[in-house]
């Protein structure tokens, strides 16, 4: 499937796709072009545990590993049997105006963002705009192939293992620092060899914030919309959520965390970030890997999505086939040809982060802050972590701080 000419026509398929197959409640689709509409915040759900002697008791033992971890401020939800239990807010949104944290702070969640996009891409997948084992230049238009191994398709499943060879350090880090070039440039030019690892595609694993943000495009390729209208009008508006991944597009005076980085902690202009709000495929290809802005509560509410059956206290976000088809691990399947031991956009540890467990979710680690969003489906149990900056050192690719608060999260819930 090729980017048609009708972007309008492909946009209503798209909306007529969300109507059906368990989708009637979804509204109308946004023009493409249109400023992205964001979801007003909406109430805090029951908390059972809140006002609870638990709650003081386990907010206690939070705000020890918050301060061991030099955490400026920080949101926590738990989730037990498919529900958000409780949540925890701790120290200050913006030190210098003595903004505390409440439930309603939004969070820039780095990598985590690639997680919520993927909810997004995968709704797409729903609607048929295309297979996993696609290859990339079918979509685009132009060929999209590794310099190297120019015989070997560069696939969808491969962006979304890491196994695609793409680099960071070649265009994709010039277009964080406002050097954009046309994807068409980036994989035909002279140049791509800068974009690519000498690795063969689908046969070896690294990490890839570049196909992160290749998701985005794609959303743009298939919807004509922006990434943001898309994800608005696919999960965030059936799940009441507040977020975008430019804080232009929240709402007026949304509470958004300041990010503090380094050893003084000083104030990280990266917290806030403008972008082009008109959808552009081919330019598009830096945001939906990290530059998310969420609360911790309605990023429960995507984790409720994926350890269960794809729904959210009964409104349907996902077929239920297709969140096994988001867990189930990527060893040896189509265009993979190696043992990634991932989901799709989805980390798998097994006994590392909570001892006895298999944890799935994703970590997101910049700027000098730390966020952290993992469940395990067995007992549909899970943990929210987000930070705005603390001691952001890592062990086995897991952050300290996650590690203890998740963990010390689970001996509490079981």
């Amino acid at each position: 499937m090729r980017r048609i000419d009708g972007i309008l026509a492909l946009a209503l398929c798209v909306a007529l796709a969300l109507s059906g197959a368990g989708f009637a409640d979804s509204a109308s689709v946004t023009a493409p072009g249109s400023a992205a509409p964001v979801a007003a915040a909406t109430p805090v759900p029951d908390l059972p545990w809140r006002g609870t002697p638990a709650h003081a008791s386990n907010m206690d033992r939070f705000e020890r590993i918050l301060r061991e971890y030099q955490a400026v401020g920080a949101s926590i939800v738990l989730i037990k049997d498919g529900r958000v239990v409780d949540a925890y807010n701790y120290g200050r949104a913006n030190r210098g105006d003595g903004i505390p944290v409440t439930d309603e702070t939004l969070f820039r969640v780095a990598s985590v963002t690639k997680m919520v996009t993927m909810v997004g891409f995968m709704r797409l997948w729903e609607t048929g705009a295309f297979n996993l084992d696609d290859e990339l230049g079918e979509h685009y238009g132009f060929p999209v192939r590794n310099p190297y191994y120019p015989d070997d398709p560069v696939t969808i499943r491969q962006v979304m293992t890491h196994t695609a060879s793409l680099l960071d350090s070649g265009h994709y880090y010039r277009a964080l620092n406002g050097d954009t070039v046309s994807l068409q440039s980036v994989f035909t030019g002279n140049y791509s060899t800068t974009d690519f690892q000498r690795r063969r595609p689908g046969t070896y694993y690294a990490y890839s914030n570049f196909g992160g943000s290749l998701l985005g495009s794609m959303v743009e390729l298939f919807t004509g919309m922006t990434a943001d209208e898309w994800m608005h009008e696919a999960i965030y508006r059936k799940l009441g959520i507040t977020a975008s991944y430019f804080t232009p597009n929240l709402p007026a005076g949304a509470p958004i965390a300041r990010i503090y980085n380094g050893a003084d902690m000083t104030l990280d202009s990266m917290a806030l970030t403008d972008g082009d709000m008109v959808d552009d495929p081919l330019y598009h290809y830096t945001s939906t890997a990290g530059s998310l802005s969420i609360s911790a509560l309605d990023l429960a509410k995507v984790l409720v999505v994926l350890m269960g059956d794809g729904t959210y206290e009964g409104v349907r976000v996902l077929n239920a086939s297709t969140v096994e088809t988001i867990r189930a691990p990527q060893n040896t399947v189509g265009s993979v040809y190696i043992d990634t031991d991932r989901g799709l956009d989805l980390n798998i540890y097994a006994d590392s982060i909570v001892k006895g467990r298999v944890m799935y979710g994703h970590q997101g680690k910049a700027y000098g802050a730390i966020c952290a969003a993992y469940f395990d489906p067995t007992d549909q149990s899970g943990v929210v972590l987000l930070t705005n900056g603390c001691d952001d050192s890592t062990f086995n690719s897991v952050a300290r701080i996650a590690r203890a608060v998740i963990s010390a999260a689970y001996e509490m819930m079981f």
